[in-house]
């Protein structure tokens, strides 16, 4: 259990951190900015629209949502999720 709610809390810093990143890429531009889960996986190395795009019916549908929204929000609502479902029972 108490590797789960350390996994939890890393997805949360981790939300937290690409927030900020898109805060100050902002700021910088002059223009708010949100890079999608496509765009950050694609720094990585991953290309996500494609993933999204050959995958098998109803899964191409909800991977194409998941590609278009902010990986903060993705990260940030599953870190949550868990650290409510994995907190400590007394």
């Amino acid at each position: 259990m108490a590797a789960f709610r350390f996994i939890a809390w890393v997805l949360v810093a981790l939300a937290v951190a690409l927030l900020g990143a898109d805060g100050v890429a902002s700021l910088e531009s002059g223009e708010p900015v949100m890079r999608s889960t496509a765009d950050i996986l694609m720094l990585v190395g991953i290309d996500g629209t494609g993933i999204a795009e050959n995958s098998p019916g109803g899964v191409s549908q909800a991977l194409g949502t998941i590609m278009g929204l902010p990986l903060w929000g993705v990260l940030g609502i599953i870190g949550v999720v868990l650290t409510l479902i994995f907190r400590p029972m007394e």
